[in-house]
């Protein structure tokens, strides 16, 4: 009688080991996927209602001073969309697309003047839905991750009181 393994018992073996290895690792890989999706999305997030803020800045800034409510804020009506800084609230138009953000750690702020390049771009489009008196305020903040491109997305109203 010979001792030894037959070539179906190491084959089987093998299955039981790659499976109780690859098992964990797959699992590894999701945890990291996901805990690098919602931290981007948490980002995302606040990026988002910091450019629905921006605009509500702007409406009530220009009513203050007994402007026209939309004062500033005429790229944003078109279809291409703007960009608003929050360092120094000025407004551009998006183009093709919206610039990146870049992320100042000094003053712990996103911005388009001063920092180091993020992944993250915010789109701000307003429509009016009733002339004079209301506008629908979209924002989408898009970022690129190595699992592909995400974007988030925001609206609200603002009415001219």
């Amino acid at each position: 009688m010979k001792k030894g393994f037959s070539l179906l018992e190491t084959t089987v073996a093998l299955a039981v080991l790659l499976t109780s290895v690859v098992g964990p690792l797959t699992l590894a890989s999701f945890s990291l996927r996901s805990a690098s999706v919602a931290k981007n999305s948490l980002i995302a997030a606040g990026l988002a209602q910091e450019g629905l803020e921006l605009v509500r800045t702007a409406r009530s800034s220009n009513i203050l001073k007994n402007a026209d409510w939309l004062t500033g804020l005429g790229f944003c009506l078109n279809s291409s969309g703007c960009v608003i800084d929050a360092k120094d609230l000025s407004v551009d138009n998006c183009g093709a697309t919206c610039q990146d953000f870049l992320f100042d750690p000094s003053l712990n702020l996103y911005n388009y003047g001063t920092g180091n390049p993020t992944n993250f771009s915010r789109k701000i489009k307003i429509t009016e839905t009733v002339a004079g008196r209301e506008i629908k305020v979209d924002v989408t903040v898009s970022w690129k991750e190595k699992f592909g491109t995400q974007s988030f997305d925001l609206s609200g109203s603002l009415f001219n009181w």
